[in-house]
């Protein structure tokens, strides 16, 4: 059986088996609330040591990424400090501190580790579901496979691309996670497939609805022209995952619809043009900020 399929298939089957055998009473978790008159910690990052040979086997990797995104900067393996500066002030405002983002670094020891300690999550989900995506690291390391991601089970962001809005939209997941009544259980029916895609969603709409909010032009320009075919990509992807080896070209697909719908949305949402009255030009800039929404699908 193919890995792709394989792992698919273990997946479903340990959610399964952990939802019957830990009940939905059994696997809530009580959150964690800071202390009061405590300042908050700053946001924890740790960095790989850069090796040519293997960092230049990843960006060999993340060639069909760079593709779906049409960004060289994607799975590139050299984050900027302007891209890990941006996430850190959005973990600041969102109260993420307690989550490890690893730029470039493979550290298998320190994820189980943290896999033990995350009392955030249900020790039944994290033996489990957790298990499992703890392994698929261990394995198949994302210093060469590349491919950003938050692991809700061990509480960390791994990143390998110099793309802010991918870096915004893994903490957006980790908030998500972090307000749900049952994050574990949030956690592991969003490793399912197409059901996978709820999360996807609501971060991707947080980030985009983030970058609005901020009203910095480039930063909002940059989060559509990536996170749209993101978004395709990934339920091309997610649907193509039914069919042996489809992942990469189900991916490659969605993130040509995505680009496409940009392309739709950048000219259906054209910039306000100056205008001499200064009240209908309030208008005309709040009509052209409204955001556009992402299809609801929860």
């Amino acid at each position: 059986m193919p890995y792709a399929t394989f792992a698919l298939f273990s997946k479903m089957r340990m959610v399964a088996i952990a939802a019957l055998a830990l009940g939905v009473a059994g696997c809530a978790s009580a959150p964690i609330q800071p202390l009061a008159g405590l300042q908050p910690m700053p946001v924890r990052i740790e960095h790989g040591h850069p090796n040519r040979v293997i960092d230049g086997l990843g960006w060999v990797v993340g060639i069909p990424n760079k593709l779906a995104l049409w960004d060289r900067r994607a799975d590139n393996h050299d984050i900027s400090p302007e891209t890990e500066d941006k996430l850190v002030q959005y973990m600041l405002e969102n109260d993420l501190n307690d989550v490890l983002v690893r730029v470039n670094q493979y550290d298998p020891g320190g994820e189980w580790r943290r896999l033990a300690r995350n009392k955030r999550i249900g020790a039944g989900w994290r033996y489990t579901i957790g298990t499992l995506n703890t392994l698929e690291y261990t394995l198949l390391p994302g210093r060469i496979m590349g491919a950003d991601w938050y692991n809700p089970f061990t509480n960390t962001i791994h990143l390998y691309s110099d793309i802010p809005a991918l870096a915004l939209a893994e903490a957006a997941y980790a908030k998500d996670v972090r307000h749900r009544d049952r994050p574990g259980g949030y956690a592991a029916v969003n490793e399912l497939p197409i059901v996978g895609m709820w999360h996807k969603t609501v971060t991707t709409q947080e980030i985009l609805d983030y970058t609005q909010t901020r009203g910095i032009e480039a930063d909002q320009e940059e989060a559509y022209r990536i996170l749209y075919p993101d978004y395709g990509a990934n339920w091309g992807g997610q649907v193509a995952s039914f069919v042996p080896y489809g992942h990469v070209f189900g991916r490659l697909a969605g993130a040509a619809v995505g680009h496409t719908a940009n392309g739709v949305r950048s000219l259906v949402s054209p910039r306000a043009e100056p205008a001499s009255d200064d009240a209908a030009s309030d208008d005309t800039a709040a009509d052209a900020e409204e955001p556009v929404r992402l299809p609801t699908i929860y």
